[in-house]
This record gives C-alpha cells, structure tokens and sequence, in this order.
C-alpha cells in the first residue's frame, strides 16, 4: 500500500492543529493537545474534529463510513485527492481530551482490521 504523508499539520494555518495517535503512539496526541492548548484553545469546550480513513476500494470506505455512522459520527466519501484510495471522513464535536481521542484509536484500530484501509489523522480549531 503507498504511504501517504502523515498529516500531523502542528500549526500549518494558526487555527488548525492535528494529530495522529495510531501511526505516530499516543504521545502524539497529547503533543498535539499541548500545542492546541498553547495557541490559545479552551479545551474544556468541544472542538469540530475530522478524521481521515481510507480504503482502496470504494466499497471498503462505504463499509467504513456505515459503521462510523452507526456510532454517532457525520460521514462523507470521495475519492482521495492524491488518487487510488477513497477516502471516508468522519466528523464529529467532542471535548479534545487524551481519554476521548484514545477511544478514537481504539475505534479505528478495530474498524480497519475489520475492513481494511488505513486510519491518517485527524485534525480540528482552535476554540478560544
């Protein structure tokens, strides 16, 4: 399968930040949290999140986004803009803590193994 770049983004734009806790371990995550929290977010308030799964078949990202929305998640499909894979991003709004973005993996982990693909990131704002 080819590796698309991480998207650990850590400030590209002063008002997104993202993180990847399954490809990079969990202490990305929390690396990311600091800096969100140093770039002025409450994090006591919820935050928008996307997040990005993608699957080299159509059919394998459809299969994706129906169990993520079965779990509360909004989802959408495309193609993915580097080409090849579809891609399934799953939004929701949560509280940015270590604990919920540690579920997310877990989530993740289990849905692949289950249908394949790969789980790349994801990303939210700043919310002072």
């Amino acid at each position: 399968m080819k590796k698309r770049p991480v998207m650990l983004w850590m400030m590209i734009l002063p008002i997104v930040v993202g993180g990847c806790g399954l490809i990079n371990g969990g202490n990305s995550d929390q690396a990311t949290l600091d800096q969100l929290r140093e770039a002025g977010s409450d994090l006591s308030k919820p935050h928008p999140f996307d997040l990005y799964l993608y699957h080299p078949e159509q059919s394998g990202a459809e299969q994706l986004c129906s169990a993520l929305l079965s779990d509360g998640f909004e989802v959408s499909i495309g193609e993915s803009t580097t080409g090849g894979d579809w891609l399934c991003l799953a939004s929701l709004t949560m509280l940015p803590t270590i604990e919920n973005l540690t579920k997310l993996d877990t989530t993740f982990a289990r849905l692949i193994d289950q249908y394949g693909g790969e789980y790349d990131g994801w990303e939210t704002m700043v919310i002072p």
